[in-house]
């Protein structure tokens, strides 16, 4: 066979290749009830059954992207593992929540793990404009830091760089006690022995799956919040950055 014939030969395999690929992304993002990423028909508090979404291309707003497909048996466990694997680091530190989306098709027994942004801790999710993927590695740039109050007694997820009231400092192991680990975690963060030192700071958890420990304002008498300006991390005995 003359070396025309092969590299003819290799160029066709090679386009059949990105072809089938290009096929495989067609089929997984425009299909209800595959991969990709989806908008919801009505909005809601709750991730709805696939019958409830359709598919839209992940780099137009959206409000869910499936990552995988699972059984019903054990789905939710696998789910946040997928989670955290598609992320590239820990869910529970991210501003995402997952969910089991249901097929309409209910005897295929099949369930898609899907994520969505969150706006804060109530989690009411938020259009998104692209993938979630990697969204905790690098600039980790789905990652909690630091909380704003909201009216309605949540945290609103903002930048360390605006005003806002609390800042995440650390994730409490399963079997803790939250409120101890969440006083030594805030102390470490600060860079103190212990929190005493600190009468205008406060220890607490997010109510998360996991403990979730932040460091926030002490309350003002006279109703003043979201009064820092940067992040807190090894203040020590330093004033508040206000």
């Amino acid at each position: 066979m003359s070396c025309t014939v092969r590299t003819k030969i290799l160029v066709a395999v090679l386009v059949l290749a990105v072809v089938g690929a290009v096929f495989l992304w067609w089929r997984e993002t425009s299909t209800a009830g595959t991969l990709g990423c989806y908008t919801a028909f009505v909005k809601a508090d709750a991730l709805p059954d696939a019958g409830g979404v359709q598919p839209v291309g992940c780099d137009q707003p959206h409000e869910f992207e499936a990552i995988s497909i699972l059984t019903t048996a054990g789905g939710e466990q696998r789910c946040r593992q997928e989670a955290e694997s598609f992320l590239g680091g820990p869910w529970e530190q991210s501003r995402t929540v997952y969910a089991l989306l249901r097929n309409t098709d209910q005897s295929s027994g099949e369930l898609l793990c899907a994520l969505a942004e969150t706006a804060g801790t109530d989690g009411r999710t938020v259009g998104s404009v692209g993938s979630l993927k990697d969204g905790m590695r690098g600039d980790r740039r789905l990652a909690v830091t630091c909380l704003v109050s909201d009216k309605d007694g949540y945290f609103l997820y903002g930048e360390c760089t605006e005003s806002h009231a609390a800042e995440f400092v650390g994730v409490v192991p399963p079997g803790d006690d939250l409120d101890s680990a969440c006083q030594q975690a805030a102390a470490k963060y600060l860079g103190l022995p212990d929190l005493q030192q600190r009468a205008d700071l406060r220890a607490g958890s997010l109510s998360r799956e996991n403990g979730l420990c932040v460091v926030t304002e002490a309350p003002d008498p006279s109703g003043a919040h979201d009064t820092l300006r940067a992040s807190v991390k090894g203040l020590g005995t330093s004033p508040l950055p206000r």
